[in-house]
């Protein structure tokens, strides 16, 4: 065999190796693409099937939580009457002794008895204090025998929660902020006085420092009209956060829980910006 026909012989043998392989590390990506493919279907199935042991965990939870219960049926509404909260219960026991009586009762001291209306629940209406939450306990006894069970706990801020609009009147730039609100459907809150307050948020100054307070004054309308020009000067550099606080004829105080508007202007008045929106105003009961 000549020199040339080695040469090509070996370009040959070189060739054939060479695509023997790329033919081999082909078939190791598909096989590699394959078990990836299939490692990611055992993840989705993995997480479905944990999301599924979740909901059942939490099913069997509450089944376990019913069975415990003492009652069959728990009703609870909350409600405001003559400045204070009225807590309506209503529970039907799954069993209940001859003479075995029933009460609600809250950790503040504040009871009142559950009677029967003859159909076999038990009902009554506890009058307690202005407060955040209520964490009810019903309690069934017969002589010196007491079962006991807390009840989910109830939050008031449904009953004293004032949702609010602000806007800079006639658009902006202006120095007097319209405020209207909006009691819930199941809340006679009325607003008597509305304070605003402006807090600066010029960095060079305490951050949030109270630079004072206005009365805003009711309209026919309804809405309310805060005067914030003297603390406007064209000449100076400002940055306000208004902030609301409102009395009611019920008693309640509530409060904004962040700036209701704002207003900024550079030092030469070149630049100016108004924010307005919605807020909410909540209740302060003055709770430790």
């Amino acid at each position: 065999m000549d020199k040339k026909t080695g040469h090509i012989l070996s370009a040959v043998v070189a060739i054939a190796v060479v695509g023997g392989l790329f033919r081999q590390n082909a078939a190791l990506q598909g096989k590699v693409d394959q078990l990836s493919q299939q490692m990611s279907s055992l993840s989705n199935q993995l997480v479905d099937t944990r999301y599924d042991l979740s909901d059942e965990i939490g099913t069997l939870r509450r089944d376990l939580e019913d069975e415990a219960s003492l009652f069959s049926t728990v009703e609870t509404e909350l409600g405001y009457e003559n400045g204070a909260l009225t807590l309506a219960v209503t529970v039907v026991p799954k069993e209940l002794s001859a003479g075995e009586t029933a009460q609600v009762s809250l950790s503040t001291g504040e009871t009142a008895v559950l009677t029967d209306d003859g159909t076999g629940r038990l009902s009554g209406v506890l009058t307690c204090s202005l407060r955040d939450s209520l964490e009810p306990v019903v309690s069934l006894t017969a002589g010196d025998q007491t079962r006991r069970e807390i009840l989910p706990t109830l939050w008031t801020n449904e009953l004293f929660t004032l949702k609010g609009d602000s806007r800079w009147e006639d658009g902006t730039p202006s120095d007097v902020l319209s405020l209207t609100f909006n009691a819930p459907e199941n809340s006679a809150l009325e607003v008597e006085t509305v304070t605003v307050e402006v807090r600066s948020a010029i960095l060079e100054v305490v951050e949030g420092s109270l630079m004072g307070t206005l009365e805003a004054v009711r309209q026919d309308d309804g809405s309310w009209l805060a005067d914030v020009s003297p603390y406007m000067d064209n000449k100076e550099e400002y940055d306000y956060d208004f902030w609301v606080s409102v009395t009611t004829g019920e008693g309640v105080p509530l409060r904004s829980d962040q700036p209701v508007a704002d207003c900024q202007q550079s030092g030469d008045g070149s630049s100016s910006s108004w924010g307005e929106g919605d807020f909410a105003l909540y209740a302060d009961f003055g709770e430790g």
